[in-house]
């Protein structure tokens, strides 16, 4: 009996399985931070009558990184909200034709919000603005915009990459991830 070696994983689906594990754990992260923080601030709120200024304020900012990555992550799995109806009915080209022009269409707006919102953040670093509560530079929070829109921008890159490679292997365009059927 001859062993079967395990083949070797590229660098490609090394950093693609790095990649979403990373995702998760970011996503879980900013998850249980919003989490613990909104407890114990309910708990000091009800049972001693007290609460933080900053407990609303990191939960809220969180909540905004946690929303952009997880865009991010919906563009990559194409499970963002759509509706299909009349891509389905036609072949694999109307399909990729529609993913392309969807794709194309989400990468413009991406860098288009992209470039509008690095004009806040460099003005808070200009005039050096912090947080009422937290007392930190507002503009580590407002570069989640730009950075989640950088982020979506990657994702349909590489969406389009693998696209081209699916069409180059002869397979159907990749239709996403179905959140329900």
């Amino acid at each position: 009996m001859s062993e079967k070696k395990p083949q070797r994983r590229s660098w490609g689906d090394r950093f693609s399985v790095l990649d979403r594990r990373v995702e998760r754990w970011v996503l879980l992260t900013f998850y249980a931070l919003i989490i613990t923080t909104v407890s114990v601030e309910v708990l000091r709120r009800f049972l001693l009558d007290y609460s933080s200024v900053w407990g609303e304020e990191l939960s809220r900012y969180a909540f905004i990184y946690l929303a952009w990555i997880a865009a991010a992550a919906a563009v990559r799995d194409r499970a963002h909200i759509r509706i299909d109806v009349l891509v389905n009915l036609g072949g694999p080209r109307v399909r990729r034709l529609a993913w392309w022009l969807s794709d194309i269409a989400t990468l413009v707006l991406a860098i288009w919000a992209l470039w509008l919102s690095l004009s806040p953040v460099m003005t808070s670093l200009q005039f050096g603005s912090v947080t009422p509560g937290l007392r930190v530079s507002q503009a580590i929070f407002l570069v989640a915009i730009p950075l989640g829109f950088l982020v979506v921008a990657g994702r349909v890159v590489q969406s389009m990459v693998m696209d081209i490679q699916r069409m180059r292997r002869g397979q159907p365009p990749f239709d996403g991830n179905k959140l329900f059927d």
